[in-house]
C-alpha cells in the first residue's frame, strides 16, 4: 500500500468513528516498528473491539473514544509470545512437586507481558480449565497441540495421562481423528532417542503426521534434542523445531535444510540453564521484578536449599557453547528463531521463563530488535498468525506492553514493565499478584528436616500385603518390564532389560518406607535370596537423593538359598545426579535392580529372584 493509500485509509477510519466514539484511544505512545527496528514518533492509537483501527501523529486532531490513556511517551512493543509451555507444571522440582491452577499461570503470563502461549501438552482437563477462564476473565491466547504424538513408551508417556503412542503406521488414522477432534491449533510429535539407543517414531511415521498437519493448515513442531534428529524432522515436515541442538555443533546440511524448509528455530535455552544460572549465581531468585505473582511456597521449595544438577544435567551446561554458537550460525544465515521457555520445568517459571530466554538470547549475540522479533513477529509467523498477532498495526490485536525505558538500548528494559494491554483491555496487573497470593501450590513442604523414627530390625518379612513395585526404564522411554509374584513368607521379583538408551536399561522392584528411618545404630542390611543368572544391585534410598542416585552394591547369582550380610560401608553411590555424604539416619527405601550400561547389547536379559528374611544386622 502506497504511503498516501495510507493516509487516506486513516483518514476513512477516523470519519468513521465521528459518528460513534470508539473504545480506547491511547495517546503519546512510541510503537515499535518490526521493518525498521525502531519506536515511532509519540503516536496516537485508537482501538476498537479489541484491535488497532487507527494509527495518527499525537499532533493531529484527536477523535473521540470512550476511555483515553496518556502514555507519557512510553515505548509499546507487542504482547510477547512463548512457543512452549506446559500448563499442567509449575516449574517446581520433581522431587517435590507443587501443583498449581492454570489460572495461576495465565496470571503470571500476563503480568509479566506474555499475551499468547503455546502449549505443546496439555492433558483435557487443562484445555477445560483454560476455556473456562477465557469467559471469566482477561487471559493470554491459548494456542495448543493437546497430546503428543510419541512412540510407544517414549518421551511424553512418563507424565501420565495418555499420550499418542504409535506403535505400528496403520495406527496414526484413528490417533490423528483423536487429534483433530480437539481443536488443536498445531500438531506435536517427539523424536527421542536418548542419544541414539533407544526407540522413536519412524521416519514414515514422522512424514505421515507432517503430510496430515500441512493439510490442516497446522504448524508442526517436533521435539529434539540431537543434530540427527533435527534433520530428520526438518526432511519429515516439521514447521519448527521444539528445543534447539544445544550440545553439538550444527552442520552445513542442517542449516542448509533449515533454510530450504523455512523451519523456524526455537532453542529454549532457558529450561537446559536456569537451574545451573541459580544454583551459581542466584540468578532466577535475585529476579525480583519477575517472581511477583509466584507463591512464596514455590519460591522456598526452588530457592531456600538449591540442590546440584545431575551429572547428565551438568554435562549439557558444559557443553552450552555449542548451543549459542549455533544460534549465532543459524542467525547469520537467515533461519527465524523464535522464543519458547519450556516453561513448567524445574526453575522454568511461566512467564518468567520468557524472559530468562530474552536473557539468553542476548547472550547468544542477538541485537535487542531481534530479539523483540523473536518474541512478537517471529512467534505469530511461527503459529500462523502473522496477520493478527506480532506487530503492532492498523487491524492487529491491540495486545501490547509499555515500558518505561527503550528497550533497544537495553533489552533488560523489557523486564521492567509499567503497563500491559491484552486485546485493548489494559490488565490489573496488581489484582493478578492479590490473586496468585491466594491460590496455594498443592504439595508436600519442601525443605523440611525429615524427623526420622528408629528402624526396626526387620525390613520386609513377607507375611503380609507386598508394599514392593516393580520399576524400570520405562519411565525414561526404555522398554524393560518386571513383574512381582507375592509367594508365603517370600517375594518371586522377574525383570527383562531390554536395549539400553542413552540413560542405560533397568528393571527390578523398590520398597518405599512411609517414614524416614534412622538405621544408624546397625552395621548393614542382610538379605536371603536365590536366583539370578547375572550379577544384580541392591540400593538404599536416602532422603537427600532427589533423583535416582542412590547408595548401591551388587550380589552375585546363587541357585539355592543365600543369606548375606551387607555393611552399610560397601554401598556406594550410583549414576550421574547430585552428589551427598552417606548417612544411616534419614533411609526411605530400597531396591533390587538388574541394569545394562549404555551400548550393551539388545538382547533381552531375563532373571528370576525369591527373596525373604529381608532385615538390618
Amino acid at each position: 500500500m502506497t504511503p498516501l493509500a495510507k493516509t487516506l485509509l486513516s483518514l476513512s477510519l477516523i470519519s468513521n468513528f465521528s459518528a460513534e466514539a470508539i473504545d480506547l484511544r491511547i495517546d503519546n505512545v512510541r510503537l515499535y516498528q518490526n521493518s525498521s527496528a525502531q519506536f515511532s514518533a509519540p503516536n496516537s492509537l485508537y482501538i476498537d473491539d479489541g484491535k488497532i483501527v487507527s494509527i495518527v501523529s499525537s499532533s493531529q486532531h484527536k477523535q473521540d473514544a470512550d476511555k483515553v490513556f496518556n502514555a507519557e511517551n512510553q515505548y509499546a512493543i507487542p504482547g510477547l509470545i512463548d512457543l512452549h509451555v506446559h500448563l499442567g507444571a509449575s516449574g517446581s522440582n520433581y522431587s517435590e512437586f507443587q501443583y498449581l491452577p492454570v489460572r495461576s499461570h495465565f496470571n503470571s503470563n500476563l503480568y509479566l507481558g506474555v499475551t499468547s502461549i503455546v502449549d505443546l501438552f496439555s492433558f483435557q482437563q487443562t484445555l477445560d480449565e483454560a476455556a473456562q477462564l477465557k469467559q471469566q476473565q482477561i487471559t493470554p491466547n491459548l494456542f495448543y497441540a493437546g497430546t503428543l504424538f510419541t512412540n510407544p513408551g517414549g518421551h511424553g508417556t512418563q507424565f501420565g495421562g495418555q499420550a499418542y503412542e504409535i506403535a505400528a503406521d496403520s495406527d496414526i488414522d484413528a490417533l490423528w481423528q483423536k487429534h483433530m477432534a480437539t481443536k488443536p491449533s498445531l500438531t506435536k510429535a517427539v523424536i527421542e532417542t536418548f542419544g541414539g539407543s533407544g526407540a522413536s517414531l519412524t521416519d514414515k511415521q514422522l512424514t505421515e503426521l507432517g503430510i496430515r498437519s500441512k493439510a490442516a493448515n497446522l504448524p508442526y513442531f517436533v521435539h529434539v534434542s540431537t543434530l540427527e534428529d533435527g534433520k530428520r524432522a526438518i526432511k519429515a515436515g516439521a514447521t519448527a523445531l521444539a528445543h534447539g541442538i544445544n550440545s553439538e555443533a550444527i552442520d552445513n546440511e542442517f542449516i542448509t535444510l533449515m533454510k530450504e524448509k523455512s523451519v523456524v528455530y526455537i532453542p529454549t535455552l532457558a529450561v537446559f540453564h536456569n537451574h545451573h544460572e541459580e544454583k551459581r549465581h542466584a540468578l532466577i531468585s535475585n529476579q525480583k521484578e519477575l517472581l511477583a505473582t509466584v507463591p512464596k511456597k514455590l519460591q522456598n521449595c526452588l530457592f531456600e536449599k538449591v540442590p546440584s544438577p545431575s551429572q547428565w544435567r551438568e554435562q549439557s551446561w558444559q557443553a552450552r557453547n555449542f548451543a549459542y554458537e549455533n544460534i549465532r550460525k543459524l542467525h547469520q544465515a537467515g533461519i527465524v528463531i523464535g522464543t519458547g521457555s519450556d516453561a513448567g520445568n524445574p526453575y522454568t517459571l511461566h512467564g518468567t521463563g520468557l524472559h530468562n530466554e530474552i536473557d539468553a538470547l542476548k547472550k547468544a549475540g542477538l541485537s535487542n530488535a531481534e530479539i523483540i522479533d523473536a518474541a512478537t513477529i517471529n512467534g505469530a509467523k511461527t503459529i500462523n498468525r502473522s496477520t493478527t498477532l506480532g506487530q503492532l498495526k492498523t487491524g492487529y490485536e491491540a495486545s501490547f506492553v509499555l515500558l518505561k525505558n527503550n528497550p533497544l538500548t537495553d533489552i533488560s528494559h523489557i523486564h521492567h514493565i509499567e503497563d500491559v494491554f491484552k486485546a485493548g483491555s489494559i490488565v490489573a496487573r496488581n489484582q493478578l499478584v492479590t490473586q496468585n497470593k491466594v491460590i496455594p501450590p498443592v504439595g508436600k513442604a519442601c525443605n523440611e528436616e525429615l524427623l526420622a523414627v528408629p528402624a526396626k530390625h526387620i525390613i520386609d518379612d513377607f507375611s503380609g500385603d507386598s508394599p514392593w513395585r516393580v520399576l524400570s526404564d520405562n519411565v525414561m522411554g526404555g522398554q524393560s518390564a518386571g513383574s512381582l509374584t507375592v509367594n508365603k513368607e517370600s517375594l518371586t521379583i522377574k525383570t527383562a532389560v531390554a536395549k539400553p538408551t542413552n540413560f542405560g536399561a533397568w528393571s527390578g522392584a523398590e520398597i518405599k518406607f512411609s517414614s524416614a528411618v534412622d538405621a544408624s545404630n546397625y552395621q548393614g542390611v542382610k538379605i536371603t535370596y536365590k536366583g539370578s543368572t547375572v550379577p544384580f544391585g541392591i540400593a538404599i534410598y536416602h532422603s537427600d537423593v532427589k533423583d535416582w542416585d542412590h547408595f548401591t552394591t551388587l550380589l552375585t547369582p546363587s541357585n539355592k538359598w543365600k543369606t548375606v550380610k551387607l555393611p552399610f560401608s560397601q554401598f556406594k553411590q550410583f549414576g550421574f545426579g547430585n552428589k551427598i555424604q552417606w548417612s544411616a539416619k534419614q533411609l526411605t527405601g530400597l531396591n533390587l535392580m538388574w541394569r545394562k550400561m549404555p551400548g550393551a547389547n539388545s538382547d533381552i536379559l531375563e532373571n528370576e529372584l525369591e527373596i525373604k528374611k529381608l532385615s538390618y544386622y
